[in-house]
């Protein structure tokens, strides 16, 4: 009995060999035509390095199969692309440069400047002329176009066009006539009214006054459009020849409803000789109740002095 139970263990044991080869061969088979039937478009099966998750490194064949218009590598022969035109791009920048404002300059007599302004996109608009430290408001036409004369306070004069809209138009011009002249510049903030005074040789020449039209170079120019928003007003005196002592200056401020009981912050410029000087004066004004009244400012040229000798 026991030979017998030893037989059928050994028959047993071989039918599991058999069984487990015949399983091979067939998936061996299965592999194989899977391989001879298998899609152009299935991944590649095969690498040619270690494609590692800690380094990150490792690179993939293309299988022969795919098409070399979709291979992975750029050795094959790719088809060039056929048909295409190139084409430039372009903008029409003819009306921007039609806008673009521009400034003439020429040098004029007594020290003085012509001013050419262009700007055709800028029609019936407030402008800001800034020279040296001297700023005024000004007004284009209904064509953009402005024409303005100031006086010279630098030698190598720079002038500066500022517009609404955050753009600025620039140029310069030699003024050699400076180096023999004083200038002296104030303005203030709207709505404050002042009137720049000189007394010289016994004359008085004011900024509203008549004379100040009149003896050349030696007169007192307003300048500044007050029909704007915002607008800037500024006075200017020129000195016979560089010597300081040669006229005394004063300011007369105005105390008016709209000003009395506040605080502005008045802007001075000393020309001599073609360099200049700028400050700042400090305008309180009495309060309300004496409208009407003048408040008188002197000794101004003081701390341009000092400073100028620095």
């Amino acid at each position: 009995m026991f030979g017998r139970k030893r037989m059928l263990f050994g028959r047993k044991r071989i039918l599991r060999v058999i069984s487990v080869l015949s399983v091979a061969v067939a998936a061996g088979h299965l592999v194989e035509n899977m391989r001879s039937t298998a899609s152009p478009w299935n991944l590649p099966s095969e690498r040619s390095g270690p494609l590692d998750g800690r380094s990150g490194q490792g690179t993939a064949t293309a299988p022969s199969g795919l098409p070399r218009a979709a291979s992975l590598s750029a050795d094959g022969d790719i088809p060039q692309l056929m048909g295409i035109t190139p084409v430039a791009a372009t903008a029409d920048t003819g009306s921007q440069t039609a806008c673009v404002p521009t400034v003439t300059l020429a040098a004029a007599e007594d020290a003085s400047i012509d001013l050419a302004l262009d700007a055709p996109c800028n029609q019936g608009q407030r402008v800001v002329i800034r020279h040296a430290g001297l700023s005024f408001t000004a007004k284009t036409g209904p064509d953009g176009k402005l024409a303005q004369r100031l006086p010279a306070l630098d030698d190598e004069a720079l002038v500066a066009v500022y517009f609404e809209n955050s753009e600025m138009a620039l140029a310069t011009v030699s003024v050699p006539e400076m180096a023999g002249l004083t200038r002296f510049a104030f303005q203030a903030p709207f709505p404050v009214q002042f009137d720049l005074r000189a007394e010289e040789a016994g004359r008085v020449y004011s900024g509203r006054g008549a004379q100040a039209a009149q003896d050349g170079s030696r007169k007192i120019r307003l300048l500044g459009t007050a029909s704007v928003s915002d607008p800037i007003l500024s006075q200017v005196y020129t000195f016979p020849g560089t010597d300081l002592t040669a006229a005394n200056l004063t300011v007369e401020l105005r105390i008016t409803p709209e000003t009395c009981g506040n605080s502005y912050l008045g802007e001075t410029v000393l020309s001599r000789g073609g360099n200049t000087v700028r400050g700042s004066l400090p305008l309180s004004l009495p309060l309300c109740g004496t409208a009407g009244d003048i408040l008188v400012l002197k000794n101004l040229l003081g701390p341009l002095t000092l400073a100028a000798s620095d």
